[in-house]
């Protein structure tokens, strides 16, 4: 405990107490007169002093009350606080998750079931504005609210108003949260131009914990999620450790066209329960709205390992375009995973173009593109070092281009895949060693890395990639990236720096798995896959002709200016659903927003998060901000006061 107002309280201390010292021991000099009756004088009685001007001070409850109501109002001028767990800081910076697991309820009020945790990360937040506004000196702080990308919604600031304003207008999503992404931009904003040297931000972190898992880079230390500076306090919200949690939800729903039949469409689907108890649950199949199919799972209890799951298969007959849905029936604690959709494209098969070095193409590799049976598998040979007769395919001739082991001079205006190859603008590293090299890690939330396993695969005769900002690093070798993939004006790009010859890729299984990623990332396998998005994540359409405004339809409406025939990203879609888009190509005139995110459905709390190689605990806000104590002495003055009032009135009324 400290005190921001010490010394007034001192002074006033020296001056109130003495003075109420001396009311006890001064008496009143009177003459003694002999009265046949006191009657008539019983309001004087307790003027009925000894005749000296001083008395010895003698035992008094009314002395003792004012005594203990004179010393809590000093204590109170004197502005008492009790610290934060880690001592004051002047600049603070708020950041408050509003993922989708932030939309089940709070569950330490059973008489308010649609209080969110939202809303108690909210209402935490504003306690800390309201304590820091009342100190002395000057407390700014910063804003955050943060799901699959953080915002910042108000800069540092020490206006109450202000702050309590921009913590009304956080908004809930359905978006998982990425706490990495958070913790960067935090670091942007921790260092002072004006004063480097000042001392950093504290970063008050309010969520129910459930903020993902530290990317590979960084947690191959066990560092755990990264700080770049400053110091994190943990506020959780949400029930308490042990309370039971209710929590069916749709955390994978995919949609492939069978190879040998392409009208018959192959369904897969995960679903897992957070729950205590085994869950016994009806989920049902629509097309297009109407029923096709309806299923009793039942789905094991969660335990310490994970949340209990279960899988649903199946395969049905879709010619056409289709909308694909699958409910689950149960209500619990989180709707937004309770109902997945997809897009089902109309089936047709790629056209690939290969170039390739004069030695002729990867045989391998061959193999590969045409077991996923093309429309078309064009090859053609580089024209060597004549850049300008380098094959320059549209969207009309192929739908994908393959460089193997050459490298292009500028990126066709259609998807690419490349290996052993530079694409333009990218410089390599010289290998630093001749023997093999192994993958150290990969990104395995990306879409191309998704359920690829590079732990046995070992390369040679490639050092890594010095990417610019507009390249993404998929994987790392020991000398840098050696995948990496790029999205550039629509299209996307991926690029492998060692060709499959120079490493043992071609004898695992996982090329196929990245294969089949490959395809379905960079053209949605032509048809072959289902389409849907989450939460937040860029949606690219593509307007019709005389299409000069785009109109999104649905859990949220949006109205958007395009030019006709040209690609126009749309604003964040951050709450799940079916959206229509008025003015867009098919099949992108309608898309389908999941949350699909084992993270957000395990709705668990969790009270403690590893932070730059320490356990942050989940505290509450007095760990966050200072409480200042005198509202709560003034009023334990106010009350001792009264009750001396009253001890006064009984002994006059006694006397």
């Amino acid at each position: 405990m400290t005190f921001l107002n010490p010394w007034p309280a001192l002074a006033a201390a020296a001056v109130v107490v003495p003075l109420l010292l001396v009311l006890y021991f001064l008496k009143l000099r009177r003459q003694t007169l002999r009265m046949p009756s006191t009657m008539l004088w019983r309001s004087s009685t307790e003027d009925l002093q000894a005749n000296v001007p001083f008395q010895r001070l003698r035992w008094s409850t009314l002395l003792l009350l004012q005594l203990l109501a004179l010393s809590t109002l000093l204590a109170a001028l004197a502005r008492p606080v009790i610290q934060a767990g880690h001592g004051g800081a002047s600049r603070m910076i708020l950041l408050i998750d509003r993922s989708a697991s932030m939309n089940a309820p709070d569950g330490n009020d059973p008489a308010t079931p649609q209080y969110s945790r939202l809303d108690a990360a909210r209402d935490a937040a504003r306690e800390v504005v309201r304590r820091l506004g009342r100190r002395n000196e000057p407390a700014e702080l910063m804003v955050v609210a943060f799901g699959a990308t953080p915002r910042v919604l108000c800069g540092f600031e020490s206006n109450r108003r202000l702050l309590l304003n921009a913590i009304d207008a956080i908004e809930p999503t359905d978006e998982q949260a990425d706490l990495d992404a958070a913790l960067r931009l935090a670091g942007a904003f921790a260092v002072r131009a004006d004063t480097p040297q000042a001392t950093p931000p504290d970063v008050v972190l309010f969520s129910d914990g459930g903020v993902g898992r530290p990317q590979a880079q960084g947690s191959r230390s066990g560092s755990g999620f990264l700080l770049p500076v400053g110091a994190l306090r943990f506020v959780g919200v949400g029930p308490s450790p042990g309370t039971p949690v209710d929590n069916v939800g749709i955390v994978a729903f995919s949609a492939r066209r069978d190879y040998r039949d392409p009208s018959r469409v192959l369904i897969f689907a995960r679903l897992v329960n957070a729950g205590p108890r085994p869950i016994d649950t009806a989920v049902t199949l629509r097309i297009d709205g109407t029923q096709a199919e309806t299923r009793l799972l039942s789905i094991p209890a969660a335990s310490t390992l994970g949340p209990g799951e279960t899988a649903y298969t199946g395969s049905q007959e879709i010619p056409t375009s289709a909308v694909l849905s699958l409910t689950c029936s149960r209500r619990d604690e989180l709707a937004a995973d309770n109902t997945a959709a997809l897009v089902v494209r109309p089936p047709t098969a790629p056209r690939i173009g290969v170039v390739h070095g004069q030695d002729g193409p990867d045989r391998f590799l061959v193999g590969l593109l045409e077991a996923m049976q093309p429309r078309r598998l064009v090859m053609l040979p580089a024209p060597g070092d004549n850049r300008a007769l380098w094959p320059m395919w549209s969207r009309d001739e192929v739908d994908l281009v393959v460089f193997d082991r050459v490298s292009p001079a500028q990126l066709p205006p259609v998807p690419t895949l490349m290996f052993g190859a530079a694409p333009p603008g990218v410089d390599t590293r010289v290998p630093d060693r001749e023997d093999a090299a192994r993958i150290l890690s990969w990104d395995r939330l990306h879409p191309v890395m998704r359920h690829v396993s590079l732990d046995g695969l070992v390369y040679s005769g490639f050092g890594g990639y010095d990417l610019p900002d507009s390249w993404t690093a998929l994987a790392y070798g020991p000398q840098g990236p050696v995948i990496a993939s790029r999205t550039a004006g629509g299209d996307r790009h991926v690029a492998v720096g060692f060709g499959l010859t120079q490493s043992n890729w071609p004898m695992d299984v996982s090329i196929t798995v990245f294969l089949q990623n490959v395809f379905d990332h960079l053209l949605l396998a032509a048809g072959e896959a289902a389409l849907s998005f989450r939460p937040g994540e860029p949606v690219v359409v593509r307007s019709g002709a005389d299409t000069y405004e785009l109109v999104v339809e649905g859990p949220a409406s949006v109205t958007v200016e395009t030019q006709p025939g040209t690609e126009t990203t749309l604003p964040p879609l951050r709450r799940v659903g079916l959206y229509s888009i008025r003015g867009a190509i098919a099949p992108m005139d309608r898309v389908a927003i999941n949350l699909l995110s084992d993270q957000e459905s395990d709705i668990r709390p969790l009270r403690s998060l590893r932070v730059n190689a320490s356990d942050a605990q989940a505290g509450a806000v007095g760990d966050a901000a200072p409480l200042e104590l005198w509202p709560i002495l003034t009023a334990v003055a106010i009350g001792l006061l009264l009750l001396e009032w009253i001890v006064y009135c009984g002994r006059i009324r006694a006397g």
